[in-house]
């Protein structure tokens, strides 16, 4: 999968490894980035896709948070880089749907993907929930 096909790649001078590093890198605020964040439940790697702004309670989903190695094992990308779309089940806040864009992960450090949530829920690849 090449993400041009979910997005636009923004390419960035800068590494970003933060929501508020990625708003400023880009001039936007941070409600407008989110994060893919991947976890290990019964057995399987999922992602979620949240706001930037907000956290994921784990313990609540009866999840853990999956290492930087199992993260870069189970998507083929390290922390900080994690595009939303990937070859493990991702579920993506049910409050996003009603942002015409937002801004996450892009490959890596240096990239960011401006997608249209409710695009990616139309074409199958992230699954709605509220959190």
């Amino acid at each position: 999968m090449r993400l041009e096909e979910f997005g636009e790649v923004i390419r960035l001078q800068t590494p970003v490894r933060t929501v508020r590093e990625a708003a400023q890198a880009i001039g936007v605020s941070e409600d407008k980035i989110v994060k893919t964040i991947v976890v290990y439940c019964n057995g399987e790697f999922r992602a979620y896709v949240i706001r930037g702004t907000k956290r994921l309670n784990t313990k609540l989903l009866g999840c853990r948070l999956a290492t930087p190695d199992e993260v870069f094992t189970a998507t083929g990308y390290s922390v900080g880089g994690v595009p939303p779309v990937l070859n493990i089940p991702v579920y993506i806040d049910r409050e996003l749907l009603r942002e015409d864009y937002v801004y996450g992960g892009g490959g890596d450090e240096y990239s960011l993907l401006k997608f249209k949530p409710i695009e990616l829920v139309k074409r199958g690849f992230v699954t709605p929930i509220e959190l």
